[in-house]
């Protein structure tokens, strides 16, 4: 099982939905490790330095953080399905995305709900993104202020099927811009679809839900279950990867070894620490290894971490 695809999830998150409808479109075959929604999570913990966020793929002793780099990631070790990035412009559009709409989405489940929501789910979610205040209160009061924000997003998405077309970025197959607007959708539908129809009639268009319904058509693949035990054993008796296909023209100030930390620069704010592999424009290695699991490549995508030298 060195080579197969295991993907650390939970049934609720709309980031890890993205992944698992990515399986889907390329009709992947996956292990599926179910982790609890608020840390410690042991094992993933220890194979990721600390890396706070969900989800993540592991592929042997090479763990894949964020769900964007997990998309690159499923089409360089799955070439022979469906390209999610054949357009150059569908990375910038995919961040474009996910950046205008969480956290307001975020706030807005929040403002409708937060009295519902667990305590220990708010509390940690503080900790997870410190910049948003998690009661009811000052999120209620905004939720005119937080529609109004995601309507003037949602307008340029949706006007982008008055053409006809069926996918996003044209007729022949989803991409990854298809997957990236799907998700968090859907985690309006999951979370409180009929108390904000009125909220968004965009989302009400045929033209609309008929390409929603043509995203949530492709499934999640095959999964298989597995624990994070059985994944963790499965890290620790083979080697990582050395990733000759990144390229470092453009990080000469980065070298072989070089002791590095990488920290998500807006939300779960967990460093993670360890020695410079390779990197690309898209991606950054870190070589990390101890006694309980031996060596593990952890991958970063470059836009939205920031990597700092450790002296």
């Amino acid at each position: 099982m060195s080579k197969e695809l295991i993907l650390y999830h939970y049934p609720q998150s709309t980031f890890a939905e993205k992944v698992r409808t990515a399986m889907g479109l390329k009709k992947l075959k996956w292990f599926s490790v179910i982790t609890n929604r608020i840390p410690p999570r042991p094992h993933l913990d220890v194979l990721t330095g600390g890396y706070r966020r969900i989800p993540v793929l592991q592929v042997g002793a090479d763990m894949y953080c964020d769900s964007h780099l997990i998309l690159r990631t499923l089409d360089r070790l799955r070439p022979d399905s469906p390209y999610f990035f054949s357009n150059r412009l569908t990375q910038p559009l995919c961040w474009w995305w996910d950046k205008a709409m969480f956290e307001e989405l975020l706030r807005l489940r929040v403002g409708l709900h937060g009295d519902q929501l667990p305590k220990e789910w708010l509390s940690d979610r503080q900790k997870f993104a410190p910049k948003i205040t998690f009661t009811k209160a000052d999120n209620e009061k905004d939720i005119p202020l937080i529609v109004q924000r995601i309507n003037a997003h949602l307008a340029w998405l949706t006007n982008m099927l008055d053409d006809g077309r069926i996918f996003l970025l044209g007729d022949s197959m989803p991409s990854a811009f298809d997957i990236t607007a799907y998700h968090l959708l859907w985690f309006i539908k999951v979370n409180f679809e009929n108390e904000t129809k009125d909220f968004f009639p965009e989302l009400s268009q045929p033209r609309v839900v008929s390409w929603f319904q043509r995203i949530a058509a492709l499934g999640h693949g095959t999964s298989i279950d597995i624990t994070a035990e059985e994944a963790f054993k499965i890290a620790k008796h083979v080697e990582p990867s050395e990733p000759n296909y990144i390229h470092s023209k453009r990080n000469s100030k980065w070298h072989k070894g070089q002791l590095l930390q990488v920290l998500p620069n807006d939300m779960g704010r967990e460093p993670v620490q360890g020695t410079f592999i390779a990197a690309d424009d898209y991606e950054i290695v870190l070589r990390r290894s101890n006694e309980s699991i031996g060596n593990i490549n952890v991958h970063f995508p470059r836009a939205g971490f920031d990597i700092t030298e450790i002296k």
